[in-house]
Formats: structure tokens, sequence, C-alpha cells
């Protein structure tokens, strides 16, 4: 086991774990100004993201329209080569770019059927558990993301199709998504432990926990305006 963890701790060398050990410091003393630095990123991050998801949809229903539809109005249609190429482009792009706005405002699918029936101090542990273990995942999807994206760029690869586009245009956008997703889970773990050193297990909830119904029934009164229209007025 020794010999496991000395193989990459020798590899590395002493100039990035003083640099990674510098970071982790000023992630933990600039916790609370980072946090809200990402969530506006991720803000513009989910905006672009969408835009993208939008314009997917539209390359795909125009290559639909222009080949089913031109084809039973004049018995000819047109095809658009490379509309499903594009559009998953965008769509890895678009995704990857709305993940740590998810994490920001507790959005992920998380099973909550036994979560819910314990009390402040176990949700707490099992909120941090989950951000451990989403952490070590998202760092795994990081390092080949950076990986392939680096390679794509240095030996100039191109795609497998008549359009030809260089694989770095959309891996190097995914990579930096997928990177700030890392860094709001990394923030969002620090200031869950730090609240949980404080006994403040509400606060860890706030972080890092399930959304209870309350909140989601506000965040989709609040999406729809509903809550800032004032008793009687028209609709």
């Amino acid at each position: 086991m020794v010999d496991i963890l000395n193989t990459p701790i020798g590899v590395i060398p002493a100039w990035l774990f003083a640099a990674i050990a510098l970071a982790l410091a000023l992630l933990i003393v600039q916790r609370d100004p980072i946090w809200h630095a990402i969530s506006v990123v991720s803000q513009v991050g989910v905006w672009i993201g969408g835009a993208m998801l939008f314009a997917a949809a539209i390359i795909v229903t125009a290559e639909v329209l222009l080949r089913k539809g031109a084809g039973a109005l004049i018995g000819t249609s047109f095809l658009f080569s490379g509309s499903d190429e594009i559009s998953g482009y965008l769509f890895a792009v678009g995704t990857s770019l709305s993940l740590a706005y998810v994490l920001v405002h507790r959005g992920h699918v998380r099973i909550d059927v036994l979560y819910l029936q314990f009390g402040p101090f176990a949700r707490a542990v099992m909120d941090i558990v989950a951000l451990v273990v989403m952490l070590v995942f998202v760092a795994a999807l990081l390092e080949r993301a950076v990986d392939v994206a680096t390679t794509s760029y240095v030996e100039q690869i191109r795609s497998n199709t008549q359009l030809r586009i260089p694989l770095a245009w959309s891996q190097i956008p995914w990579a930096c998504g997928i990177g700030l997703f890392f860094l709001a889970i990394l923030v969002a773990l620090i200031r869950s432990i730090a609240a949980a050193l404080k006994g403040q297990w509400s606060a860890v909830n706030a972080i890092s926990g399930v959304s209870t119904t309350e909140e989601e029934i506000e965040a989709e009164l609040k999406g729809l305006d509903v809550g800032s229209r004032k008793p009687g007025a028209g609709a």
C-alpha cells in the first residue's frame, strides 16, 4: 500500500505540491468570496449553455424540416450535412457549462427517501460524503477531459466527417465547463466542512443538501415571477 502511494508522489514535482497547497489555502481562507464568484460565473455559464442547447434544437429542427418537409412539398429534400455533429458539440459544451450552476442551486437529483428521515447531523454527514464522492468522480473526469482537449489541440485532430471540424474547438470549452464544476464542488466541500466544524448543520444543508419541497415551490414561483405580483393585480 505504501509503495502504491509513493509512486505517484515521487513523480509529482515539489513545486506542484507547493502550488496545490497554496491554492487550497487560498480556497479555505477566501471560500465565501470565491463561492460568490463561482455563482456569478456559473450564472453566465448556464445562459451560454441554454443558448447552445436552443441553437442545437433549432439546427436539428431546421434539418428535419428541410429533409422531410421540403421533400413532401416539392418532391425533393435538402440535406444539411453535419447537423447531428454540430448539435452534438453544442449539447456537450452547453451541458458542461451548466453543471456548476446546478450545483450552486442544489438542483442535482438525489434519492432522499431515507435522507429526510435522519436528523440534521446525519444529513450533514451524508451531504459531505456525497460531495467527496462526486469530487473524486469529477476529478477523474476532468483529468481525462483536459488530456483529450490538449491532445486534440496539439495534434490538430479534426472530426472524421465531411466538415473536418477541429475537435479542440468544442473540447476546450467542454473541459473548461467540467473544470468550473470541479472548482464549485471543491469550494462547496470546504464551506460545508467549515460549517460542520462549527456545528452549523443547517448551514451544511443550505450549501450542499437536498432542496426541500417548500424551497422547490418557492424557486418555481420566483421563476414565474408569481411572488412579486401584488394581490388583486390583473393578469
